[in-house]
């Protein structure tokens, strides 16, 4: 009987572990460590496009608080694990997932708390994400403590070897969860044991010598130091006692350490909240002022740009030396944007529809023949007009010329047929 009892344990064992590879797209797992530190492990993924886009967003915020991220893959898709772990002093104050509190912390045992009624508004309440729902499971909550741990709890399933308790939680179905764990320190217990066997053995020593001993005061005097040795292991097994109430019982202390937690993780949340605000405010002044010196930039390699195509157009640089100098502005432009961390999306969009038109601007220069400017047009009119004026001025002293020459010649005739006439009146 005893042998199938334990097939039907390390049979259940083997399953739960199966179980807790291959789970839906959300777990989320708290590991009590023997040093009393605490870790959270959270897992998500999804085998769809617009999941997995949403697991993105998730696991920046994860990121945002802190929290290590690490891509994940199984077979039910692909998704991240944030993992986030606290002291003992740390999980002694709040606890790292807000769910499970420790009540005591001694030298011989700790104990763990969870009174917790999980509705549709838990996982946003526990800054869980989105949830990713599978199979009628919104979440499958873990609990896993170090091995030897007296565990009491209305777990769905458990694995009393392993220590880890888990509970399949649906946002359509209030669940109530309830666990009481006491971890054992068994070195302290070991320690502790050691210590009254050793003071038992000290203490029979000194009674046999106490009875050879032939000084009566010194035989009384050894009586007083056994007793005073006594009283050492009923202090130790009476703090064991104390310590052993109050580790398998949930008293009123408790409950009060519990509402102080919760307390401190209220605080908590809020100073988050503050925290993660100011970080944004922070990002996004800065956004604006990468996208303010951008703009500028862009603008003062627009009016290069112009310059250059004046340059290329008036004729004064050459087609090969005008298209580098362009190429160069524009992949400067692009370096520019591509260096640039902190902007948000809409002022990234804005700034590439910017650069991009700086680089068609660019693209342009080079592509057409250099053309005349208007005062090389001007210069070129005006030389053409001065030219001939020069010509119609020639040809008017030219024409004068002609005219005087022909007036001269033809007084000249005239005259000389006055003297005609003069000689023929004087012969008669």
């Amino acid at each position: 009987m005893k042998a199938y009892a334990k097939i039907a344990k390390i049979a259940m064992t083997v399953m739960l572990l199966a179980a807790f590879f291959l789970l839906s797209g959300f777990r989320a797992q708290t590991i009590i460590h023997d040093d009393g530190s605490e870790t959270q492990d959270v897992l998500k993924v999804s085998d769809s496009a617009q999941g997995q886009k949403s697991l993105k967003d998730d696991a920046d915020e994860f990121q945002k608080r802190n929290y290590t991220i690490m891509d994940y893959n199984n077979d039910n898709g692909e998704g991240f694990r944030a993992m986030k772990t606290i002291t003992k002093d740390g999980a002694s104050k709040s606890s790292v997932d807000h769910i499970v509190h420790k009540t005591h912390d001694g030298l011989i045992c700790s104990t763990y708390y969870i009174d917790y009624n999980f509705d549709g508004d838990s996982i946003q309440s526990l800054r869980l994400g989105a949830p990713m729902p599978e199979n009628g499971v919104d979440l499958e909550y873990i609990v896993s403590f170090p091995s030897g741990t007296r565990v009491v709890s209305n777990s769905d399933k458990a694995d009393d070897q392993g220590s880890t308790y888990l509970w399949n939680l649906s946002n359509s179905n209030p669940t109530e969860i309830k666990l009481q764990a006491t971890v054992w320190h068994k070195l302290f217990i070991y320690i502790a044991l050691f210590l009254v066997v050793l003071v038992l053995i000290i203490v029979l020593i000194m009674e046999h010598r106490r009875k050879n001993v032939i000084s009566w005061k010194r035989a009384a005097h050894m009586r007083k130091v056994e007793m005073m040795l006594l009283c050492i292991p009923l202090i130790i097994l009476g703090y064991m006692g104390y310590e052993y109430y109050v580790g398998t019982h949930v008293t009123a202390a408790s409950l009060d350490k519990v509402a102080e937690q919760q307390q401190e993780e209220l605080l908590e949340n809020r100073e988050e909240d503050k925290r993660l605000q100011d970080a944004d405010a922070r990002k996004q002044r800065s956004g604006e002022m990468v996208a303010a010196r951008i703009r500028s930039k862009a603008n003062d390699i627009s009016n290069e740009l112009r310059s250059l195509k004046v340059q290329y157009r008036n004729g004064s640089i050459s087609r090969s030396s005008a298209r580098s100098q362009a190429q160069s502005l524009a992949q400067q432009a692009k370096d520019m944007l591509n260096e640039s961390t902190n902007l948000s999306q809409a002022d990234r969009e804005v700034l590439e529809q910017l650069i991009d038109n700086v680089v068609a601007e660019a693209d342009s220069i080079g592509a057409s023949a250099p053309s005349r400017s208007p005062r090389q047009e001007t210069q070129r009119s005006q030389s053409t007009s001065d030219s001939q004026s020069t010509t119609r001025s020639r040809s008017d002293e030219k024409t004068t010329t002609q005219r005087s020459d022909s007036s001269k010649s033809r007084q000249s005739s005239d005259n000389n047929r006055e003297t005609n006439d003069t000689n023929k009146t004087n012969k008669q």
